[in-house]
């Protein structure tokens, strides 16, 4: 039978410890760590405390301090075997694009939001991603997909418009993309996120 190789647990919960005693800073004052932010990939928590009513439990969640994330992603560059790399794809250049996201919607602002970093070498970057998304089952990785995609390009008018896009209006290349094969229900996806974040807030134990 074959013998599958599997992470230990407790390397799992080393870097969920470690992420939870990192610094929370606010994305506003990301420009300030563009020296550090530069020079490393990793992973990235992101948390949110404004007052999108169909988040209102993550800002509660979020009130005295980064319990529950939004979102969580990963910097890294594919044949670089170390944590340096391009500044494109380091962490500072990854919440650049998430930064610049959040600015060119309606609905969000930059200073309603905070984020952790864990610096790792690049062979970690994916597992430590996938780790931290099955840990805090963060609500823009899950219910609301979108928020972190490119724009596609030309000749892909045709693809259809993400959740988080019909959401967040304002991204430019998202209002060239169709609604109609990705139409949501507000009412519904609105249960959907409160018995989600309800879950994870009394799992991750915020206030």
């Amino acid at each position: 039978m074959l013998e599958i190789f599997r992470v230990p647990p407790d390397l799992s919960e080393s870097l969920i410890a470690f992420c939870s005693r990192q610094d929370c800073y606010n994305l506003q004052e990301l420009n300030s760590l563009k020296a550090d932010l530069s020079q490393f990939v990793g992973v990235y928590i992101l948390y949110y405390r404004g007052d999108f009513s169909m988040y209102k439990l993550i800002k509660r969640a979020n009130l005295n301090s980064c319990c529950m994330p939004i979102y969580v992603g990963k910097a890294a560059s594919s044949g670089r075997r170390t944590g340096r790399t391009k500044i494109g794809r380091t962490l500072y250049g990854r919440l650049s694009e998430h930064k610049k996201s959040i600015q060119a919607v309606e609905n969000l602002f930059v200073e309603d939001f905070q984020f952790k970093v864990a610096a790792m070498d690049i062979d970690l970057v994916s597992w430590g991603e996938a780790v931290l998304i099955r840990h805090f089952n963060p609500i823009w990785n899950w219910e609301i997909s979108g928020f972190g995609i490119h724009d596609p390009g030309s000749g892909r008018a045709g693809q259809k418009r993400s959740v988080w896009d019909q959401l967040h209006p304002g991204r430019a290349f998202a209002t060239k993309l169709s609604v109609a094969n990705n139409p949501i229900d507000v009412n519904i996806l609105t249960v959907k996120i409160t018995e989600h974040c309800q879950f994870i807030k009394d799992k991750l134990g915020c206030n």
